[in-house]
């Protein structure tokens, strides 16, 4: 949907505008120009301005430190050291970085790109009311409106935006219902597409661009929030004609991703600065790209709606000397604009760095210039940016919290504390496991989540799938816990089980090849009790395409054709992603390769069809005729990312099972580290012992658990356990020392943020007490189905 209804929607906007100063809320636009300066220079004169504008993004619910294993990426940025886990995180630690960047800055601004909800426990319980809060207490000026806001319903943005939010809400592609309406959300009375910000004379248009992509529901008219989509680009270039008479710098505060971000930047012309936000990623030094370019190999022009040209539904779009394009740009006209260079900047996700761009602009013709010819320089675009500096500031451990924010959020950790028990150990991880896999397929912490679905007691389908986007972060090495748990699985979302035929899983494989493929051929579904070749890049099945009539329904995955046969009015898109072939289950068949299984119909065998890595018996191809149970999440049952399969099922029935719940069970399960069954001689399966040299053959790290007989020592902060002196074997067990070291160190950690922490030291005899855990904790290690086995063959890469 787009520019009729944005036009609309801009005329209404339009016509209230007579000077800046009237804007007003119930304009849905606002501003912050009573009493400033008028101009940055001296009367008359050009000049040179700074702003410093501070970047949040992404903080999804992690307003409490947290643990994480650093990563590559992370280390670099300088957030710790590489294959450590640190402690990192916490809105108390980037408000006080916020407020001290800000005191050291002449003119500031504090803008955010949005998904503030959703992600750690406090939002499961609490709803984004600490979030938004917290946003407020850190002296905000505006945010975007992010998908995951919308993930308790649009009602409840209202609410929290209403009562605790004191910054501007913006979003402008998103056209809001009637608030009069008994059973609207009134979105529109906390968002407003712009708001304009003075600071000593300079004045910074800012405009909110909300996410589409994720936010798939919005397309279905009407629907629960209220929301019709608006073009991205033509919404964003009808605000920047609106407000470039009036502003210095015009800012897009987003959430779009950074595909989008750039797309959006070539084809406007007017832009000054884009702060992106949804891909989780930091980007420095910021992106410098042409705006003006809609036409890479002939920059010059953007495509612009026509504001004179009257559209009629009945009637097809013109199709001359000035609309060109009827096909792809209907009732649009090349506009006319010189190049100009445009930042973008993201700066990460959940609350592990504050952005901070230092901007040097200039509204002299000589300076400001697009290419250094003053006659080319717009007066319309006021100020140009002449050069900056971005910095990625980390939010680790050393940086100290504000107290104000820690005052603030105390009740709601109280609560916490009182209520979940997150603290409360499931397991223990000794590598972690990675929700990404290098293959681009199946990924290990996918493939234990897919596992617990398919396994559940009382569900026990034939397959399993969910969406990899839902597994939020990697389990970290170490003791596992609920709150990791709900960091993982931070979506309340349950298991839906549902009949599908044959041919309904061959569609819905080849919707995960097209997906995976728009997206670097990197699978977007984790599976269980399944195996499939994705092929990304050559799809050989004709009849795989979804139906057509024309090209333009021929979108992600396919090459943009619809063809048909002579005399028909429909066709079939043609593909250039499906899955090849998809097993479900065994046959009886034994087999030492692909050779043994039946073969295709020109006598080749199907590629991985012995199933080599469990009982070397032929996997059974899927049949179109046949009938297969099917347990997934609620989101994607309900059509959530795409999956219209499975949303026109109407075998559903929702088990009310979390995932998270049957994760937590399925780990639950699993036996401990150093299990070695009867071997072991005893009942529990752990080898007894008396002293640690009894243990080396379980494991080259394992120690006899013996209570009293080990002693706290403190290694670079770290707790470490030292056997100390001999145990009686009928109590001694052969444990991992990595359990024991970290489990030790997990509880005189918590000690140390008790409230009475002296007291809980003395009490705890952490070394013991650890070891005692690790000898029936859950192992989440290889046994427990915690690797990639190449369930997901990922084709032409």
């Amino acid at each position: 949907m787009g520019f009729a209804l944005f036009r609309r929607c801009v005329a209404s906007v339009s016509a209230a505008v007579v000077v800046l100063s009237a804007f007003a809320g119930g304009t849905g636009c606002s501003s912050e120009t009573e009493g400033a300066s008028d101009s940055p220079c001296p009367p008359g004169q050009t000049c040179q301005a700074r702003l410093t504008v501070l970047h949040t993004s992404d903080i999804h619910s992690r307003i409490f430190p947290y643990d994480q294993l650093i990563t590559q990426v992370d280390s670099d940025l300088g957030l710790g050291t590489l294959g450590k886990i640190q402690n990192v995180g916490g809105v108390a630690r980037m408000s006080y970085v916020l407020k001290r960047e800000r005191a050291r800055s002449e003119r500031v601004v504090h803008l955010d790109s949005g998904d503030c909800f959703q992600g750690a426990p406090v939002f499961n319980f609490y709803a984004g009311e600490p979030e938004v809060r917290s946003l407020s207490a850190m002296g905000l000026d505006a945010a975007v409106i992010g998908n995951h806001e919308f993930d308790r319903g649009a009602l409840n943005v209202t609410q929290q935006f209403q009562r605790w939010g004191t910054f501007s809400s913006l979003v402008a592609n998103y056209k809001f219902d009637d608030p009069s309406n008994p059973d609207s959300p009134k979105l529109s009375t906390v968002a407003r597409p712009f708001t304009v910000i003075n600071r000593e004379g300079l004045k910074i248009g800012v405009i909110g661009m909300g996410n589409l992509s994720s936010l798939t529901s919005v397309f279905d008219q009407p629907n629960r929030l209220g929301v019709t989509p608006l073009n991205t680009v033509e919404t964003a270039q009808g605000y920047v004609d609106l407000l470039r008479p009036y502003v210095d710098l015009v800012v897009m505060v987003t959430h779009l991703g950074l595909e989008t971000d750039q797309r959006m930047v070539r084809e406007t012309t007017g832009i000054d600065l884009v702060l992106g936000g949804h891909n989780h990623v930091v980007i420095n030094p910021p992106q410098e790209i042409h705006d003006c370019t809609a036409d890479l190999s002939s920059p010059g022009f953007i495509w612009a709606v026509d504001p004179d040209l009257k559209i009629d539904p009945d009637a097809p779009p013109p199709n001359d000397e000035k609309h060109p394009d009827p096909k792809f740009h209907p009732y649009m006209m090349k506009r006319s604009c010189k190049p100009r260079n445009v930042i973008i900047t993201h700066s990460g996700a959940f609350a592990k760095y504050v952005g901070r761009l230092d901007l040097v602009m200039s509204n002299d013709p000589a300076e400001a210039s697009p290419d250094g010819d003053p006659t080319h320089y717009e007066p319309i675009n006021k100020f140009e940016i002449v050069s900056s500096k971005y910095t990625a500031f980390p939010i680790d451990s050393s940086v100290p919290e504000d107290p104000v924010v820690v005052d603030m959020l105390q009740p709601y950790q109280r609560t916490l504390d009182r209520v979940a028990d997150l603290d409360l150990l499931i397991g223990y991880s000794p590598q972690g496991s990675k929700r990404n896999a290098p293959n681009g397929g199946d990924s290990p912490l996918g493939n234990l989540v897919a596992t617990a679905m398919w396994l559940r007691l009382g569900i026990q389908t034939d397959f399993s799938l969910t969406n990899s986007g839902g597994i939020r972060t990697d389990l970290n090495p170490g003791p596992v816990t609920v709150e990791q748990m709900y960091n993982i699985f931070p979506f309340d979302n349950s298991i839906t089980k549902m009949q599908l035929s044959g041919l309904e899983v061959q569609d819905l494989f080849d919707f995960a090849a097209r997906r995976s493929s728009a997206r670097g051929c990197v699978s977007q579904i984790q599976i269980a009790g399944a195996r499939v070749r994705l092929n990304c890049a050559v799809c050989t099945r004709p009849e795989a395409g979804p139906s057509c009539v024309i090209d333009d329904d021929c979108r992600v995955g396919t090459t943009g054709k619809c063809e048909k046969t002579a005399g028909e009015n429909i066709g079939r898109c043609h593909l250039t992603s499906c899955a090849d072939e998809i097993y479900i289950g065994h046959t009886n068949t034994a087999c030492e390769s692909d050779l043994d299984c039946p073969r295709k119909d020109d006598g080749t065998p199907h590629p991985g069809s012995c199933d080599l890595r469990g009982i070397k018996q032929c996997l059974a191809l899927v049949k179109p005729t046949n009938l297969y149970e099917l347990a997934t999440s609620n989101y994607l049952a309900g059509g959530g990312s795409g999956f219209r399969v499975l949303q026109r099922n109407t075998t559903q029935f929702d088990t009310k099972v979390q995932q998270r719940d049957a994760l937590i069970d399925y780990l639950r399960q699993q036996k401990p580290c150093g299990y070695i069954g009867e071997a072991a001689g005893t009942a529990d399966g752990l080898k007894s012992c008396g002293i640690d040299a009894d243990c080396r053959d379980v494991a080259p790290d394992a120690v006899c658990a013996c209570p009293g007989q080990v002693e706290a020592q403190t290694s670079s902060g770290n707790l470490a356990c030292v056997s100390n002196g001999s145990c009686n074997p009928s109590v001694g067990r052969c444990v991992l020392g990595g359990c024991r070291d970290s489990v030790a160190d997990f509880h005189n950690r918590r000690c140390a943020s008790s409230p009475d922490k002296d007291n809980c030291k003395i009490d705890l005899d952490a070394c013991s007490l650890a070891g005692e855990e690790c000898k029936i904790l859950s192992c989440v290690d290889a046994r427990a189905g915690n690797f990639s086995d190449d369930r997901q063959e990922m084709i032409g890469r």
